[in-house]
């Protein structure tokens, strides 16, 4: 997800490469980036030029990463987050009175076509919040949104990207049972999908008023969809959201 946020970064020419400092500790995972940004040796000179503080980090390893930031000068920096579950207030615990903006994307950013969910804390002014939101602007959709809803949000736009890979994977297999064996099979399906996201954002259409205009009574498409409907699809997919969001909701109680 780092490497797309400088990607976006750069592609839009929000900042030089050369202002753009990355710090990991695994200083093999620089090799990653090649746009002629700076590959910081030590965590201490690179936040010390910073002015705004991407922390993309698993959300286990933010406590050990905020006890060192706390020992710096960090009062006008302006930290974005990107840790699923790690609320705010958590990193207000150990930053006191920093300026926080909270985001959820989702991995589609690597291609400039996510989506991205972000808030703020009242320490950020306006300025430097339409400047981040202006970063993930350039990597996809941005939305603003409440700090409370983060949460379900990522059971609907950060982890649905593995639900729609896993229904993409299921066609593929239906494909083979089928004895559908072409060499551009996933090609056909992927742009099959992408057809039909386009039809739901364009034809001003409901979802229901869609599905009828594939479905002819006692057709082919009304037999298959009598088989998801038995089997319970709908449900198991917002079976699946919920416990993904509980799963976030236990995460901000970590930390």
């Amino acid at each position: 997800m780092a490497s797309a946020i400088v990607g976006g970064i750069i592609r839009a020419s929000l900042v030089s490469p050369k202002n753009v400092h990355l710090y990991d500790k695994n200083t093999a995972q620089y090799e990653r980036f090649d746009s002629g940004c700076i590959h910081a040796k030590d965590l201490e000179s690179s936040f010390e030029l910073a002015d705004y503080v991407f922390l993309s980090i698993k959300p286990q390893n933010i406590k050990e990463i905020l006890s060192l930031l706390k020992e710096l000068d960090y009062k006008n920096k302006v930290f974005v987050s990107i840790c699923a579950g790690i609320t705010i207030s958590s990193i207000e615990n150990q930053l006191s009175g920093a300026k926080i903006v909270r985001t959820m994307p989702n991995t589609p950013l690597l291609i400039g076509q996510g989506v991205t969910a972000i808030c703020k804390n009242e320490n950020v002014s306006s300025n430097e919040f339409e400047f981040v939101k202006s970063i993930f602007s350039s990597s996809g959709y941005v939305t603003e949104i409440e700090e409370k809803d983060i949460n379900a949000l990522t059971a609907i736009t950060s982890s649905s990207p593995a639900y729609i890979y896993l229904f993409a994977k299921a066609l593929e297999e239906g494909a083979k049972t089928l004895s559908f064996n072409y060499s551009d099979t996933l090609r056909m399906i992927c742009q099959t999908l992408i057809g039909s996201a386009n039809m739901i954002l364009s034809s001003n259409k409901s979802l229901d008023d869609l599905i009828s205009m594939v479905k002819s009574p006692n057709g082919t498409t009304e037999r298959a969809l009598n088989v998801l409907e038995n089997k319970g699809l709908v449900d198991i997919v917002v079976e699946a959201m919920v416990a993904c969001e509980k799963r976030a909701d236990e995460l901000s109680k970590l930390n």
